[in-house]
C-alpha cells in the first residue's frame, strides 16, 4: 500500500511540475513597440468628409433591381473631390461600372504588394425602425462627438480613413516601398459577386500576388467586453462558411378530426430536435486555438495554467465556453432553425412541411460534410434534406498568425493604440476577403476602432455612429500601417 501511495504521489508531483513548467513557458506573444509621434488629424475636417459620404444612400438591397446606381456614382465623385492628391497620384480603374480599384506604385516593384479593402455599399434601414434613430440614418450628422448614420461603422469609415491616410502621406512627400492597392467593392452586403470577385479576377489576370489583404471584420473590443479585461484588438485570420438546408417532412395528410399516428409536423419537429441536440462538436483547434494562444498568457495565473495545458483541461475549457453564445459560436459550426412553413388551413393535416436551418461553418468543415451530418442525425426516410437554393459558401482558409504580415498589422495597431492586447480570431460573419484568397498569401480582417458593450448592436442596427476620436485613430492606423509595409 505504501508503495502504491508513493507512486501516486510521485505521479501527482510530476503532473504538477509539468503544469507549472508549461505555464511558465506560456509567455506573451505581444509585439513590443516604442512610443511614436502620430500624425495630426483635423477631426472636424475629416469628419465632414465622412459625413458627406454617409449622406449618399449607397444601399445594397437583397433585390438587385432596387440597386441605386446614382448614389454609388455620386460617392465616386465625392471621393474624387475630397481626395485630389489620391486621384492625381494613384491609378484608378473602375470595375463593373461601380467598384473601384486604386494602385499606388511602390519604389521597389520586386516586393509583393499589399491590398487594403473596404466597400462602398451599406445595408438598408428597416422602415419601422427609423423613428428609433436619435438622428436620421442618412443625415451624417456630426453631434456630441460622433458622426451619425448608416455606414459610419460598416464600412464607409474604413473607406474614407484609408483615403485620408494616403492623401496625408502624399502631401508629406511619402512614397511607399511596395505597391499599395485599394480595393472597394460596391456589393459586399449582398455577397460581393459583382464587386470584390470581379476586382480579384482583374488582379489575377494582371499577375498580382499580394503579401496580404486587410479588410473589415474584427475590431478592438474594450476591457468591458474582453475576457482579459483589457482592450483587445482581434485580427480575423479566417471567417466561417455559410449554409442553409431545407428539411422537408412528408407524411399522410387529411382531415384533422382523424389524425394518423405519424403527423407531418411531428416528424418535422423530431428532425429539428435531432439537429439542435446533435450539433457538430466544438473544438479549440485552428483559429479558436490561436485566439487563446495569444490571450492565455495575458490572463491571471490559474486561467493561464488552464490554457497553457489544453491537452489536459480542454474538456473543462470547452464546457465553460459553450455556455456563452458568443464563445460557443467561435468553437463550432452553429445550427439555427430560422424559417418554417406547412399547412394551409387549421382543420387540414399538412402532407408536407419544411424548415430552413442555417449553419455557420467552422473552418475545417465543408457544406458537404455538414449536409452529411444533418442526414445522419435525422435518419428518417420520411424527411428529405437538401441545400436550399444553392445557399452555401465554404469557410475561408485560415491565414497565418505567425507571418510577418500579421506581426506588421499587430505592430501598427499597438503603435496607435498603446497597451492594446493583440490576438488572432475567427470572424463569425462574411466579408469580401473570401474572394481574394487566390491573389494574396494571407487575408486578414480588422477595422481599427474600439467597440464597447453599447456599440455592438449599432452594426447593421439602429443609431450607427463613430466617435471623432475613434475616426482620427483609424486614419493614424492606416498611415502607420502603410509606413510599416516597408519592413515586410
Amino acid at each position: 500500500m505504501n508503495k502504491v501511495l508513493y507512486t501516486l504521489s510521485a505521479m501527482l508531483g510530476l503532473l504538477i511540475i509539468i503544469l507549472l513548467v508549461n505555464t511558465v513557458l506560456f509567455t506573451s506573444k505581444q509585439v513590443s513597440v516604442s512610443p511614436l509621434e502620430l500624425i495630426e488629424v483635423d477631426k472636424q475636417a475629416v469628419a465632414s468628409r465622412l459625413s458627406n459620404a454617409v449622406q449618399l444612400k449607397t444601399v445594397s438591397n437583397q433585390n438587385s433591381n432596387e440597386f441605386d446606381a446614382t448614389a454609388i456614382l455620386q460617392l465616386h465623385q465625392h471621393l474624387a473631390n475630397s481626395f485630389p492628391q489620391v486621384h492625381a497620384t494613384l491609378e484608378k480603374t473602375v470595375i463593373n461600372q461601380f467598384s473601384l480599384l486604386y494602385k499606388w506604385n511602390g519604389i521597389n516593384t520586386e516586393q509583393k504588394p499589399v491590398i487594403l479593402m473596404a466597400h462602398l455599399d451599406v445595408v438598408p434601414i428597416e422602415p419601422e425602425t427609423a423613428p428609433q434613430w436619435e438622428h436620421p440614418p442618412f443625415s451624417g450628422l456630426i453631434s456630441d462627438g460622433f458622426v451619425w448614420g448608416r455606414g459610419t461603422l460598416d464600412n464607409k469609415s474604413n473607406l474614407t480613413a484609408q483615403l485620408e491616410a494616403i492623401e496625408n502621406l502624399i502631401k508629406s512627400g511619402f512614397r511607399p516601398e511596395r505597391t499599395i492597392f485599394l480595393a472597394y467593392g460596391h456589393d459586399e452586403e449582398t455577397g460581393g459577386e459583382q464587386g470584390a470577385r470581379a476586382i480579384a479576377d482583374h488582379l489575377k489576370k494582371q499577375g498580382v500576388q499580394a503579401s496580404f489583404t486587410l479588410d473589415e471584420g474584427m475590431m478592438i473590443v474594450d476591457k468591458k467586453l474582453s475576457p482579459i479585461k483589457k482592450n483587445t484588438g482581434i485580427i480575423g485570420i479566417a471567417e466561417k462558411g455559410y449554409l442553409t438546408l431545407k428539411v422537408l417532412a412528408r407524411e399522410q395528410g387529411g382531415h384533422s378530426s382523424m389524425p394518423p399516428e405519424k403527423l407531418t409536423l411531428l416528424t418535422l419537429a423530431h428532425a429539428i430536435e435531432s439537429l439542435v441536440s446533435n450539433q457538430l462538436p466544438a473544438s479549440l483547434s485552428g483559429s479558436s486555438g490561436a485566439l487563446f494562444d495569444y490571450l492565455g498568457p495575458e490572463m491571471p495565473f490559474l486561467q493561464k495554467m488552464l490554457f497553457a495545458n489544453r491537452w489536459l483541461f480542454e474538456p473543462v475549457i470547452l464546457m465553460v465556453l459553450e455556455r456563452q453564445k458568443t464563445t460557443n459560436a467561435m468553437l463550432r459550426t452553429t445550427t439555427a432553425p430560422t424559417m418554417i412553413q406547412g399547412g394551409v388551413k387549421e382543420n387540414v393535416l399538412p402532407s408536407q412541411a419544411h424548415v430552413l436551418v442555417n449553419f455557420r461553418i467552422l473552418p475545417g468543415e465543408t457544406p458537404q460534410s455538414v449536409l452529411a451530418h444533418a442526414k445522419k442525425v435525422i435518419d428518417d426516410p420520411a424527411v428529405e434534406v437538401q441545400i436550399h437554393q444553392s445557399s452555401s459558401t465554404p469557410p475561408s482558409r485560415v491565414s497565418r498568425s505567425d507571418s510577418e504580415a500579421f506581426h506588421l498589422i499587430a505592430k501598427s495597431l499597438r503603435q496607435v493604440f498603446p497597451g492594446t492586447v493583440i490576438t488572432p480570431g475567427l470572424l463569425l460573419a462574411a466579408t469580401d476577403s473570401k474572394h481574394y484568397e487566390t491573389v494574396a498569401d494571407d487575408n486578414y480582417r480588422f477595422s481599427p476602432f474600439t467597440l464597447g458593450p453599447d456599440d455592438i448592436p449599432r452594426i447593421h442596427g439602429n443609431n450607427e455612429r463613430i466617435g471623432l476620436e475613434d475616426y482620427a485613430k483609424m486614419i493614424q492606423f492606416y498611415v502607420q500601417l502603410i509606413r510599416n509595409t516597408a519592413d515586410l
